[in-house]
């Protein structure tokens, strides 16, 4: 009767377990490196194992099941029973996409890969009897491997995903070892062996020797493979770090305590001029020597620097010794290496390059005309001076640098500039420019000054530059220049004349203030360009004005015009502009003319308007009747003159006196004026008679209807300071041309039809 051995059962179940755990940690490495070839390598090894282990655990299970029958297994189909277990664990190490049908499918893969492990490995038993399966178990057994399978992969995901330490691994791989134990286990219970006449019944079966060596064999592959993962992972750090500092910019040494040198990359032993380099058969004061001021030794000096935490910031600066004997400077950062042996290393920066842009930059500095002064940011003090600032401070270069502003310049003069660096190194800005004034050997001058903050790579200020350009004679031509302007603006002012220049080639547009006041526009929403003076001209005037411009400058010679331009709100100011050109640029003036043409406008219209409604007066309605006429008869079209006189007007004038009558006439005044079209007229010709002449009518015109208009508008209710009035109105009409080719004669027709109106409506006035 079969049996299991409990030991072997339970060091299956390890082995299950502990293949996983050490599955997992190599599924870890998988996940940190960003290498592709090292993820192929690292999930190799991990399917690798795991499928071993499954398939040791699996050969463990089956010697653990204890037949009392002589029982072989045959090499190859034991060996190739290992096949499945792989491919199914490198179903499991592989990278899980996060869908669920991807899970169901590859949980398939992975039960069947172990299920196929299992019977392939149950058909390499050979023993005297018959070894049946039973259906049902059976196909329980892969039904649980598929399960089992998908706990496994979920297991793995987890893993994977949060990245766990080898102790919180454990418990996820004992999940997945009883995952793989119970799924063989399952299997087993479908396996039943039935005994044949001939078979030979043993008491103590001989498989425990071979169960010891399958378990000593997975021990040592254990063994084996985590020896591996460490060599690896210092293999691999050591090549990256022998990377990293054979690509890096700078030199980088490691010596011992006793001062050998022990490591030197391709930077450094082309920076000293050596070849090749031999371990341990350079000293370091062979590359470095120390500066002339040190009062140590040269490795006593670095030792103490590399424990000083400061001085990991701040370089020194030594002399190198190249392999020639040839000195050049150096800055070397040092530190102590960490580990049982002592060591140190330090990064070293050849300076040769820095020396000579130094030298470089001096040369340059003094080729200057200009005063250059570099200062340090946190004294304030002086470093650099070129040649042109130590004659213009009548000192030498080497006595300046070190000396601060009061120690050269006068207190006043030294606190003012002591103050704006300050200020400057406080603010955001990184420059400034400022003029200052110096007296220097009893004579004033002003020097035009450009301050720049030049920071570290940290973005801390290190120094001030500062540039000065001597602008005293510019200054001198700006004051006399400047005396000249406002005389010459006071006259402009005096006169409204505005100033302006125009750059035909860029269409650019220069104005002095009374440009400005003239066209009311503010310097800030001037843009200087051609474009801000079009825009103001009166749209009836510019097209006119820019012929002129134009002929002007076809013809190289002066222009002249007289134009509107938009002022506050609807007004218009009247501008007479003078130019010339000189070259590609036009030169004028601009003169506001606007109080002589509103002056002239006004004693025009005084002449031919009526003082008390503002209606054209006879002179007017004359001069516009000899121009109208002509125009009519040329275009073949008529008009009417309509004589109006008051009724029952005079009453109201007697009895509430002329101010209440005035006050009726200028309103009748209006609302003729608001029946007239632009080109028609009204007009006042006697105290309460008026004249309104309708042009540009047609030959089918009704002058009863117009006059029924006319008489309905006038007699509404009027209403004055002394209450409402209502007046009649009497209409006499002429036409033109049919019954007058004249003034006169429209005039004489028309008066004598508005009395016959008269009679009609009004017997006695």
């Amino acid at each position: 009767m079969a049996n299991y051995d409990v030991f072997f059962v339970v060091a299956s179940v390890v082995i299950a377990i502990s293949a996983s755990l050490i599955s997992f940690v190599l599924s870890a490495k998988m996940s940190q490196t960003e290498l592709q070839n090292e993820r192929a390598f690292w999930s190799l090894a991990s399917a690798c194992f795991l499928g071993f282990g499954i398939w040791a655990m699996h050969f463990v299970g089956m010697l653990a099941y204890q037949l009392p029958l002589e029982v072989s297994y045959d090499p190859f189909i034991t060996l190739l029973s290992v096949l499945p277990a792989i491919l199914a664990s490198i179903v499991v190490m592989s990278k899980l996409p996060h869908k669920a049908n991807s899970l169901l499918l590859r949980s398939l893969y992975m039960g069947l890969g172990i299920g196929s492990m299992h019977y392939i490995g149950m058909m390499a038993m050979q023993m005297n009897a018959i070894m049946a399966y039973d259906g049902w178990y059976f196909s329980l057994s892969i039904v649980v491997a598929v399960g089992l399978a998908g706990i496994a992969l979920k297991t793995h995901e987890y893993v994977t995903t949060s990245q766990l330490r080898i102790l919180k691994q454990i418990v996820p791989a004992i999940i997945m070892g009883s995952a793989i134990s119970g799924m063989h286990y399952t299997g087993m219970l479908s396996m039943h062996v039935y005994a044949l006449p001939s078979t030979q019944i043993l008491q103590e079966p001989e498989t425990k020797n071979l169960a010891y060596l399958v378990m000593l064999m997975v021990m040592l592959f254990a063994f084996t493979i985590l020896i591996f993962i460490e060599l690896r992972a210092r293999t691999l750090l050591l090549e990256r770090y022998n990377a990293v500092l054979n690509t890096v910019q700078e030199g980088v040494l490691t010596f011992d305590s006793a001062g050998m040198v022990e490591f030197a990359n391709p930077v450094a032993l082309s920076m000293f001029g050596l070849d090749s380099f031999s371990p341990q058969t350079i000293h370091i004061r062979e590359l470095v020597s120390p500066s002339e001021h040190a009062h140590e030794p040269l490795l006593i000096g670095l030792k103490k620097a590399a424990k000083n935490s400061a001085a990991h910031n701040v370089p020194l600066t030594l002399d190198g010794i190249r392999k020639s004997g040839k000195v050049f400077p150096l800055t070397l950062r040092i530190n102590l290496l960490p580990g049982n042996h002592i060591s140190y290393v330090c990064t070293v920066k050849d300076l040769s390059d820095v020396k000579n842009q130094e030298v470089f930059a001096q040369t340059v500095f003094d080729a200057l005309p200009n005063m250059l002064i570099v200062k340090r940011a946190d004294s304030l003090s002086i470093t650099h001076v070129n040649d042109a600032g130590s004659r213009i401070l009548g000192t030498d270069k080497a006595s300046l640098v070190g000396l601060s502003d009061f120690d050269i310049f006068d207190e006043a003069e030294a606190k003012k500039f002591v103050s704006d660096d300050k200020q400057l190194l406080s603010s955001s800005e990184k420059q400034i420019v400022n003029e200052f004034k110096l007296n220097i050997g009893g004579v004033t001058r002003f020097f035009e000054t450009k301050k720049i903050v030049i920071d570290d790579n940290y973005g801390t200020p290190q120094y001030i530059l500062a540039l000065s350009e001597d602008v005293t004679k510019w200054r001198e031509a700006q004051q006399t220049l400047k005396t000249l302007n406002r005389r010459m603006s006071m006259a402009a002012d005096a006169a409204h004349i505005g100033v302006w220049e125009w750059d035909i080639a860029t269409n650019e547009l220069i104005w002095d203030e009374w440009m400005h006041k003239i066209y009311n526009v503010s310097k800030a929403g001037f843009s200087g360009q051609f474009s801000d003076w079009e825009y103001t001209v009166h749209d009836d005037d510019i097209a006119n004005v820019k012929q002129k411009i134009e002929q002007s400058i076809k013809d190289s010679s002066g222009f002249h015009a007289i134009f509107r331009v938009k002022a506050a709100g609807d007004k218009y100011r009247h501008v007479s502009g003078y130019g010339r050109i000189e070259g590609n640029k036009m030169f004028g003036i601009n003169v506001d003319i606007t109080e002589q043409v509103e002056a002239e406008q006004k004693i025009r219209k005084l002449a031919n308007s009526d003082t008390l409604t503002g209606l054209a007066n006879r002179l007017a309605l004359s001069t516009y009747m000899r121009n109208e006429l002509p125009r009519l008869e040329r275009n073949n079209k008529v008009c009417t003159l309509l004589y109006l006189d008051l009724n029952r007007f005079k009453p109201i004038n007697d009895e509430y006196g002329h101010t209440i009558g005035d006050e009726v006439l200028v309103e009748l005044a209006q609302r003729l004026q608001s029946m007239c079209r632009v080109y028609d007229i009204a007009s006042r010709v006697g105290g309460d008679e008026f004249i309104v002449v309708i042009t540009e009518l047609s030959t089918e015109y009704n002058v009863e209807t117009l006059k029924a208009r006319l008489a309905k508008k006038l007699t509404q209710p009027i209403t004055t300071t002394q209450g409402a009035f209502s007046v009649g109105v009497s209409i006499g009409h002429a036409s033109y041309p049919e019954e007058g080719k004249t003034l006169e004669e429209l005039i004489y027709i028309a008066d004598e039809r508005m009395f016959e109106d008269k009679k009609q409506n009004i017997p006695s006035n």
